[in-house]
């Protein structure tokens, strides 16, 4: 038992490093918000919209790989170019109400160079034809 242990000590602690190794280089979101409640909304034809603020806090640019929405009535806007270290940017999250009614509740997914390596937000509220 001794032996296999001592076999398997260096690949272990090879994956120890490497799993460390990527900590320490990800970045990091650290958004003002990563849920947001319109309310009780009166049916209509706008696109509601609401800014998701957020800041690097890591020792790298920070990259948004990819942003995917939950459906075709969700939107997002975003940074195209590295967020550099300290440096705050907006996602900006869209929801078409234009024939709904009902609750909702919609994500816009994030791929970056953090940990995790995706990120989600949510945008909610209630359309009513009568608030």
């Amino acid at each position: 038992m001794v032996t296999l242990m001592k076999k398997r000590t260096p690949y272990f602690l090879l994956f120890l490093l490497l799993f460390l190794a990527n900590e320490i280089n990800a970045q990091n979101f650290k958004f003002d918000k990563l849920s947001h409640d319109f309310g009780s909304i009166k049916a209509g034809k706008d696109t509601l919209w609401t800014a998701f603020t957020f800041t690097n806090d890591g020792s790298e640019s920070l990259i948004i790989s990819d942003v995917k929405t939950s459906c075709d009535c969700t939107l997002a806007e975003w940074p195209k170019t590295p967020i550099q270290p300290g440096k705050s940017a907006v996602i900006k999250g869209g929801f078409k109400i234009e024939g709904k009614s009902a609750a909702f509740s919609k994500n816009i997914i994030i791929m970056a160079n953090t940990m995790p390596g995706t990120t989600f937000l949510t945008m909610k509220g209630l359309i009513v034809e009568n608030p």
